[in-house]
């Protein structure tokens, strides 16, 4: 098989538009174990993250055995996910493994010039190639075409939606700050009968809240539909954020947390004093707020045309080298797409890689850095089996008569 693309039920919409093109070259797996993907024999795996340790020690393993690794952003960079929140949501050995930095895989598909440039930064030069997001080419064909639907018709009321990520937050603090600026939101538009809101919460939020929920499913189709009912949306730091931009609706950020944005929106909700004049804005949107708002997409999402052909062509690339290495090491072009000059590398300082993470051992050597990560993520997945283990064996330890029966069979083997 060419190729295996890492994927369960949740993630293979991000390759299903490159099903036909590489039909009979490409099989889906679901496992991250080593030797069930090399059972495909491939010579170039996909996968969609590198944050949990079983797949970070997978691409290891994986380039080990010469095989080419390719992973393609399924969601924006989001500061809270890169330093809050840990592999597998706790650190290993009281450390916590760096994500992206650099990133173990060849090369990295991703959204727009914005995280390509942070991606460089990062330790990760030479692997960034400027794709977009190809479960999103029906939106582009959609905006390219004309035919996005025009907001509000006449006679009908002012609609917002208000929407969260699939994570609302990666510690319980970060949560409780978000269910604070979503419960602020509904007492405001509780208070506003010429308004009519769409919530689309997940984590049962909605029902934390007491809010009718329209969250059908997280693989975008629903998503679009009901964007395209609404005139306005406000969201928590989410690739929707780009989905709603896609389709023209003025888009506000929602963000309790005080931190940075690796991704930006023309406007931004902070604290209740921000959210009334917000949404005001959003219904009668500044002709210089959208224009800013154009900017922001095409700075952080590569939508002048369908990414489905950059990501075939970025894949096709990386088989052609890995079917003329003749035995050598892989080695791949700095550059393999057409957008060599879109990037404005800036690498952060090594010394700063040393201050984000003290417990962790950073070496000199980037090379050698990534290695120290690959065997980070080595012992995280025999700690994650482990604690899975342990988990297991007290669920059988609570069945009724459970520790009785294997008493007995242990008896009856000694004698």
């Amino acid at each position: 098989m060419d190729v295996v693309v890492l994927a369960n039920r949740y993630k293979v919409h991000h390759f299903r538009n490159l099903e036909e093109q590489f039909r009979g070259k490409a099989a889906y797996e679901e496992s991250y174990d080593p030797a069930a993907i090399l059972k495909h024999k491939p010579a170039l795996v996909v996968c969609f993250d590198e944050h949990y340790c079983e797949l970070g020690n997978a691409i290891g393993a994986l380039k080990q055995h010469g095989v080419a690794t390719l992973q393609v952003m399924d969601g924006i960079l989001e500061w809270r996910r890169t330093w809050d929140y840990t592999r597998e949501g706790h650190s290993i050995d009281g450390v916590a493994n760096p994500l992206n930095q650099p990133a173990l895989s060849d090369k990295i598909a991703c959204l727009g010039r914005r995280d390509a440039r942070i991606l460089e930064s990062w330790g990760n030069f030479g692997k960034c190639e400027i794709v977009g997001a190809p479960r999103m080419d029906g939106l582009i064909r959609k905006r390219m075409a004309g035919e996005v639907k025009p907001v509000r018709p006449a006679g009908r009321k002012p609609r917002v939606l208000v929407m969260t990520a699939k994570t609302p937050g990666f510690t319980e603090q970060q949560v409780r700050t978000t269910t604070e600026s979503l419960a602020d939101l509904k007492a405001f538009f509780d208070e506003q009968s010429d308004i009519d809101v769409v919530w689309r919460l997940t984590q049962q939020l909605d029902r934390e809240l007491g809010i009718e929920n329209r969250l059908a499913d997280l693989t975008g189709g629903e998503l679009h539909a009901i964007i395209e009912e609404v005139d306005a949306v406000i969201t928590t730091p989410s690739t929707s954020l780009l989905e709603a931009m896609l389709l023209s609706r003025p888009t506000a950020l929602l963000d309790y947390h005080n931190c940075p944005h690796y991704f930006e929106t023309a406007w931004s909700i902070y604290c209740p004093a921000h959210i009334a004049p917000v949404v005001h804005d959003l219904l009668d949107p500044p002709a210089a707020r959208m224009d800013y708002q154009d900017f922001l997409l095409d700075e952080q999402l590569e939508c002048k045309s369908p990414a489905s052909d950059r990501l075939a062509r970025l894949i096709e690339g990386m088989l052609e080298v890995c079917g003329h290495r003749a035995g050598e090491e892989l080695a791949f072009p700095v550059r393999m797409l057409d957008d060599a000059d879109l990037f404005v590398s800036s690498p952060l300082p090594l010394g700063e890689f040393k201050r984000c993470y003290p417990a962790f051992p950073v070496p000199d050597d980037l090379e050698l850095r990534e290695m120290k990560i690959e065997v980070a993520a080595a012992r995280g997945t025999i700690q994650t089996v482990y604690e899975r283990l342990d988990h297991l064996t007290r669920r059988l330890d609570s069945i009724p008569g459970y520790r009785l029966l294997r008493k007995m069979k242990s008896a009856i083997r000694h004698h």
